[in-house]
């Protein structure tokens, strides 16, 4: 099968085959249209011949001809390769024969189904799992929603589900590669599981293959060492990020109902899909990532969230808001009126109170100007000030100007002043907005971003430039990596002795390889000369020096702090030496970027 889909995949164009459906149009050395995935005026839909994929800049989605003609026609993969199969007039023959990879992978997915029927074997029959059976029931769980999401719980005897996986055929390292279980540190080859004396919620993707898994502590168990929920970490078939919490129940309801309501964790999402609402999810977290976004637009354009109270406060779901508009979707709000604090709580105290405010949900932008209104309070000129300082960002990342123009209206209305005025107001920030000093623009994003996120993205912004160069190895060589998906990319680049993208992507494993494949398409669309973007890898390398300076102070201040409860004066004037060598350093860098 593998051997086909390579061989539809370099008999067809992926250009040829697009422009059957969407106009294309030659730019440089890809072809642009306007997305047929999302409504836009200007073309960000890009085609690129050389790598054989689409990408959208606006509403972020991309992928291979498979990808395209599935998304397109709303068909699954099977419809997509027969689909392309007859254009490419190959006939398919079915193989049972599974590359290396793929291989690897059946085995883990087989692993999870055996481990999640271990833990709900031990959680519903056997005596290990009966205080955790009793505390499932206090949580209102039927036996029948228990089995339905394959609730489980893992003894704290790890030696149980291990040797049941081996005798199953299993090898310690097939486990070891699930992410669920690891080797001692202190008893040499002993092994464990993760998730030991947890409540088990098998993390089931929308295949219904069993991904990974999301442990609960029992409330007896007082630890404050141990955390209250852990999950599995990043595998070949798990990734927090691209998946929904029971979408593999809930999307025949989602798509039905064209909803989908987001909760945050487990338990969220199955009391209100066990009282029979059923178009409901969960996240992991309080923030919607794109791969989540575009998962989830198969089934509905319009999303509830029923997040926590200050989740419109969180810079990250901010993010996430601004993408989801972008992508076109319907954005609501569930407010339990702080009534209750999640969904779970309110369902089993008062369901009709819960269904009510679904059907209550305001829009995104509704709520941000409700919030406003009833923390700061319209009585005062200084409330309705800080009101508008409030709302008015978010206003003017409406894309629709009808939409925006409708709010401004409605702003004026609430805070009981006028439209007219409102609107200068808006015009004003937007002036501001538009002709501030781009360095100072620059200081303020830097400040507002955590130095984790920030050297992230100055690496990533430094990867697109190198990639603009026909050899981008020795730029590459000038930065020491930090994040990991690009240290990877670099390397590989390294290894070529010529650049060669599609080369270069085809070699990469396949979570870097649409990463590299977006970075690449944004480098092609660089519009900026060869000097200057030279000048903006020198100003990086500066930034990200800048970065670990500061890292180096914050580490040293607190070492200082140590010595001084401890009385140490020489070592403390040590210290305080090269504290003052760093800061002048960093004084320095700072003094040549202005």
């Amino acid at each position: 099968m593998e051997n086909q889909i390579e061989e539809i995949k370099k008999k067809l164009d992926i250009v040829e085959v697009i422009n059957k459906f969407v106009p294309l149009k030659k730019r440089g050395r890809h072809f642009v249209a306007c997305c047929p995935f999302h409504q836009e005026k200007t073309p960000s839909f890009v085609v690129s011949p050389e790598l054989q994929i689409y990408k959208c800049f606006g509403c972020g989605k991309a992928g291979d001809v498979f990808n395209f003609v599935e998304e397109y026609n709303r068909i699954d993969f099977k419809d997509a390769l027969e689909d392309l199969a007859k254009m490419a007039g190959i006939k398919l023959v079915r193989s049972s024969k599974l590359s290396g990879e793929e291989s690897i992978k059946k085995r883990l997915f087989e692993i999870n189904r055996e481990s999640a029927k271990f833990y709900n074997y031990i959680l519903l029959k056997h005596k290990l799992g009966k205080e955790a059976l009793e505390y499932v029931k206090k949580r209102n769980l039927s036996e029948e929603t228990i089995n339905k999401f394959l609730i489980g719980f893992a003894p704290r005897d790890s030696r149980l589900i291990i040797n049941f996986l081996l005798k199953k055929g299993y090898k310690i390292e097939e486990l070891i590669k699930t992410g669920s279980f690891g080797k001692s540190q202190y008893k040499e080859g002993q092994s464990y599981d993760r998730f030991s004396d947890r409540l088990i919620f098998p993390q089931i993707d929308f295949r219904d293959r069993i991904v990974g898994f999301s442990g609960r502590i029992l409330p007896s168990r007082n630890n404050p060492n141990l955390a209250k929920y852990i999950n599995s970490p990043e595998t070949a078939i798990y990734h927090k990020s691209q998946m929904f919490y029971g979408l593999n129940l809930a999307k025949e309801s989602i798509k039905k109902n064209n909803l989908a309501i987001i909760v945050e964790g487990e338990l969220d999402m199955i009391s209100p899909f066990q009282a029979g609402i059923e178009n409901v999810v969960a996240i992991k977290g309080t923030a919607l990532t794109e791969d989540q976004l575009q998962l989830i637009r198969r089934y509905a354009d319009t999303l509830i969230l029923a997040l926590d109270s200050d989740f419109a406060g969180n810079k990250a779901m901010i993010r996430s808001i601004e993408l989801a508009d972008k992508m076109d979707y319907e954005i609501k709000v569930l407010d339990l009126e702080e009534k209750y604090k999640d969904p779970d709580e309110a369902i089993n105290s008062d369901i009709d109170f819960f269904k009510k405010k679904i059907k209550e949900a305001e829009t995104i932008w509704d709520f941000i100007l409700t919030s406003g209104i009833k923390n700061y309070g319209i009585d005062s000129p200084r409330g309705k000030k800080l009101i508008l300082t409030t709302v008015l960002p978010f206003l003017a990342k409406i894309n629709n100007l009808v939409i925006r123009a409708d709010y401004l209206k409605k702003v004026a209305e609430k805070i009981d002043s006028s439209e007219e005025s409102v609107v200068e107001e808006f015009k004003k920030y937007l002036k501001i907005l538009n002709n501030v000093d781009s360095s100072k623009i620059e200081k303020k994003k830097m400040e507002e971003i955590e130095p984790a996120d920030m050297r992230e993205r100055l690496e990533e912004r430094f990867l697109i430039l190198a990639l603009r160069l026909k050899n981008p190895k020795t730029a590459i060589k000038l930065l020491e990596w930090q994040t990991l998906r690009f240290k990877k990319i670099g390397e590989k680049i390294s290894k070529f002795k010529k650049f060669k993208a599609e080369k270069i992507s085809d070699e990469l494993d396949p979570e870097l390889k649409d990463i590299f494949n977006t970075l690449y398409l944004k480098a092609l669309e660089e519009e900026s000369g060869s000097e200057e973007r030279k000048k903006e890898r020198s100003k990086i390398i500066n930034q990200i020096k800048e970065l670990e300076l500061k890292d180096r102070l914050k580490s040293l201040s607190g070492i200082i702090a140590n010595l001084e409860a401890s009385g140490d004066e020489k070592e403390i004037a040590k210290v305080e030496a090269n504290y003052a060598q760093i800061l002048t350093k960093l004084a320095i860098l700072q003094r040549a970027r202005s």
